[in-house]
Formats: C-alpha cells, sequence, structure tokens
C-alpha cells in the first residue's frame, strides 16, 4: 500500500510539473483605504476585492484605483475603518461565477469561527440584482468530516477556483492540512440559493506544498487558465500554527495544477512544482492573498496579486506568467 501511494505521488507531482512559470512582478501599490485585502477577481476590465476585515466589495480600475464600494453588511468598525477581529467575517475566497444568465462575484467566508465567518454571498457584478446571502455552516461541516479534521481543527477556506462545471475549494494547511474540495457548480449554485441544504458529492484532494523555514505554505488564492486547462494558485508562509492568528510573513509561492491531475481523488505533491516569489534572489516578504487572471492565451497570462501583509492596507502587484515546458525525468 505504501509503495502504491509514493507511485502515485510521484506520478502526480510530475504531472504538475510539466509546466514551469516565469514570474514577471511589478509593485503597483498600496492601498491604504482597502484594508486586509484578502479576495479579488477579474470581469469586465474592472477588479474586484474584498478584505477579510472590511464591510465593503471595492471595484478598482487597472491602475487599483478605488472607482466604487458597496456595502455588504453593516458592522461596527474601529476607526482605521476594520472591524474587530473577534467579529469579522473573513471574507477570503473569491471568484466569479456565471449563473441564471448573470455573472457574480462568488465571496466566502473561510470558516475558521464559527458562526461570525461561516457567510458565502453572491454579488451581482453589474451592481443591479439583489445579493443572495447563505450560511455556509452546513457544508464547511461537511468538509470538516470528510478531510478527518483532528479535534480542534476548523476549516479555513482561503481560496475558490471555477472550472467548466466545477468549483475547487482551497484549504489553507495552517489549520489543519492543504486540502482541494471539489463540488459541482450546479450543486453550489442550488445550496447558495437555499433550494438544497446538503451538497451530495464532494470530491477531496490531499495536497503537499514547500517549506520556508520550516513551515508549509498555504493555499491562499486560486484562478482558472482555461488555455491549458489549469488552476494557478498561491500559497503563502506564516509563522503561525493556527487559523486565527497571525504570523510573521516569511514568503509566497505560485504554482500550477493541471486539471488532469485531479482525477480518482489523487493526492497532489507540489513541493517540486511551486515556484517561491523572490526579489534579486531573496524571498520577497508579501503574504500573496489571491491571483485574478486578466488575459490569457496558450502560452502566457496577464494577472494581479493582492496582498495582506497584517498592517491595516492592501498591496497590488501587476504579473506576467509565462509557461515554459519541462522535460520530464
Amino acid at each position: 500500500m505504501k509503495r502504491a501511494l509514493a507511485a502515485l505521488l510521484a506520478m502526480v507531482a510530475c504531472s504538475a510539473h510539466a509546466d514551469e512559470l516565469e514570474i514577471r512582478l511589478q509593485r503597483a501599490g498600496v492601498q491604504k483605504a482597502i484594508p486586509s485585502g484578502s479576495g479579488m477577481s477579474w470581469h469586465a476590465g474592472k477588479h474586484f476585492v474584498v478584505g477579510d476585515d472590511s464591510p465593503y466589495l471595492f471595484t478598482l480600475d487597472r491602475s487599483f484605483a478605488i472607482t466604487d464600494r458597496s456595502l455588504l453588511k453593516a458592522y461596527p468598525v474601529e476607526v482605521d475603518g476594520r472591524i474587530a477581529k473577534d467579529l469579522k467575517p473573513d471574507y477570503e475566497a473569491m471568484a466569479t461565477v456565471t449563473w441564471g444568465g448573470t455573472v457574480w462575484n462568488l465571496i466566502l467566508g473561510s470558516g475558521s469561527k464559527k458562526g461570525t465567518r461561516e457567510t458565502g454571498l453572491l454579488v451581482d457584478t453589474d451592481g443591479k440584482l439583489a445579493s443572495h446571502v447563505r450560511d455556509m455552516a452546513t457544508l464547511y461541516r461537511d468538509f470538516a468530516v470528510l478531510g478527518r479534521f483532528s479535534s480542534g481543527s476548523v476549516v479555513n477556506i482561503e481560496a475558490v477556483a471555477v472550472a467548466h462545471e466545477a468549483v475547487y475549494l482551497f484549504n489553507r494547511g495552517n489549520a489543519d492540512r492543504n486540502l482541494l474540495f471539489k463540488v459541482t457548480l450546479g450543486d453550489l449554485m442550488a445550496y447558495m440559493s437555499g433550494r438544497v441544504e446538503k451538497i451530495p458529492d464532494i470530491q477531496l484532494h490531499e495536497a503537499r506544498l514547500p517549506r520556508l523555514q520550516g513551515k508549509e505554505a498555504g493555499f491562499s488564492g486560486a484562478d482558472y487558465w482555461p488555455e491549458i486547462d489549469s488552476l494557478v494558485y498561491s500559497a503563502s508562509v506564516e509563522g503561525s500554527d493556527n487559523a486565527y492568528d497571525d504570523g510573521e510573513v516569511l514568503g509566497s509561492y505560485l504554482g500550477l495544477i493541471p486539471l488532469t491531475a485531479l482525477k480518482d481523488r489523487a493526492a497532489l505533491d507540489l513541493t517540486r512544482s511551486a515556484q517561491l516569489i523572490t526579489q534579486d534572489g531573496v524571498p520577497l516578504k508579501t503574504k500573496v492573498e489571491s491571483i485574478a487572471l486578466a488575459h490569457t492565451d496558450s502560452r502566457r497570462a496577464t494577472s494581479a496579486l493582492v496582498s495582506d501583509n497584517d498592517n491595516g492596507s492592501s498591496e497590488f502587484f501587476d504579473l506576467a506568467l509565462t509557461r515554459r515546458a519541462v522535460k520530464q525525468p
């Protein structure tokens, strides 16, 4: 059994390592008006951003200047405009979803604290329709049961991506383990709209990510690159071993997961394929929270990253990814 598992992991690691990314990163600026940027999407030439302790959905132009904001829910905020840590909804995962002929922003709380961090929303990208609000507690409990979380561990959903008719939800491993949950888009929309109370089929993929200064990276953002049928993910490393407390920011990674690697509930070994973001050969000490692809083709993607370095502001980066094939050993 152990040999079979090792062979499977080796096979998946090779498939996930079939493409290498050339990363070109440029700082685009800091937005002090957006606290703790944690989720980002792109649609119709606009960036949409949420913060984990902000009550607003922000709309930004290509230069990351704020053009609009809408209140998601009224929360008491402190003098710096941030929601207190014990009350914050912890909006961490965000993606665009086309449903019922409308493009929505799917926004999810992390689930890392029962009650306060278990809200999901569907917000119309045009701002013309009423939002859908959903308690995610039942789904998150099902995730924890399927993942066999240890006593005291909590779900910590930090990223979501939509590909074909499937939705991939990324659990950050600082609370338990790095996991990838897969559900069908139809099932998730039925759950989000309240038509069903449970999602019947959830697939689970275990994932291993590289370590930096002894700490394993944790999933933090994701998007779908259609021309190469792959998920692009970000992962960050901080000196904290739980989903509640912040720790020293150590660095961040980017990588690809081909959808062909996500068959038969296969485990993922991403320790070799994830690429550390560096500056002059030194790990860039920024906590990347989300990635949003803007323009893609079969070889290149332009994108944006948002970082939350736990100082009450949000840092944005322009990103260009170039795909290079790597010969298999």
